[in-house]
């Protein structure tokens, strides 16, 4: 069964820093027993450039079967932007970002 964590209870409804994700994304996300996980966006409605393209980079890198879900289309929109810019400098994403 995959564990569930709601973004919005940690960060409020906007995702700044890729420090601060990226202190999230280590403790708690990649710390859990499950090998699968649901990262919920509901209720977050805006995540800064520099914090989705951290998400990017920490969901390549984690150990983790990594779903997401409830993202709002201005969430969407700003992992889009990331997405297009990787693929134009032909960078290969190994894990489907589920937009």
């Amino acid at each position: 069964m995959a564990k569930e964590f709601q973004l919005i209870k940690k960060f409020g409804e906007n995702l700044l820093t890729r420090n601060s994700l990226a202190s999230y994304f280590n403790e708690a996300i990649n710390n859990a027993k499950e090998e699968e996980v649901v990262i919920n966006f509901k209720g977050i409605k805006f995540i800064s450039r520099s914090c989705a393209a951290e998400y990017i980079k920490l969901k390549e890198e984690s150990n983790k079967k990594i779903i997401e879900k409830n993202m709002s289309k201005e969430v969407k929109a700003m992992f889009n932007v990331i997405v297009n810019q990787l693929k134009n400098s032909n960078f290969n994403l190994r894990k489907k970002l589920v937009i």
